[in-house]
């Protein structure tokens, strides 16, 4: 069952992030984990924050820090809610630090 949910989450991640057109992003799941990251020839893969799943559709907000550690926030709420949280409140979560400007 929580896997069924997992795959759902996901795949909802990657169709909002293809409307945002945040296409330097990916997700996968890991566990009870849903994570967002980026990977760069160059740098590598850079975490950028999970969602992991509590129960009853409710998931936990954790971000990445410099070293791509995971840190703790008070954040709990489902995941569209977290998601949009972290696309509206947290946008340099998910920027593309690798894109060439012209």
């Amino acid at each position: 069952m929580v896997a069924a949910t997992l795959d759902r989450d996901k795949t909802y991640v990657e169709k909002k992030f293809q409307e945002k057109e945040l296409k330097h992003l990916k997700v996968t799941k890991r566990g009870v984990n849903i994570v967002i990251y980026s990977d760069d020839e160059e740098s590598g893969k850079d975490n950028r924050c999970r969602f992991t799943y509590v129960k009853s559709g409710q998931y936990i907000l954790n971000m990445a820090n410099h070293k791509g550690k995971w840190e703790p926030t008070p954040f709990k709420g489902t995941l569209e809610e977290l998601l949009e949280m972290v696309i509206e409140q947290f946008p340099w979560t998910l920027t593309d630090y690798y894109r060439e400007e012209i």
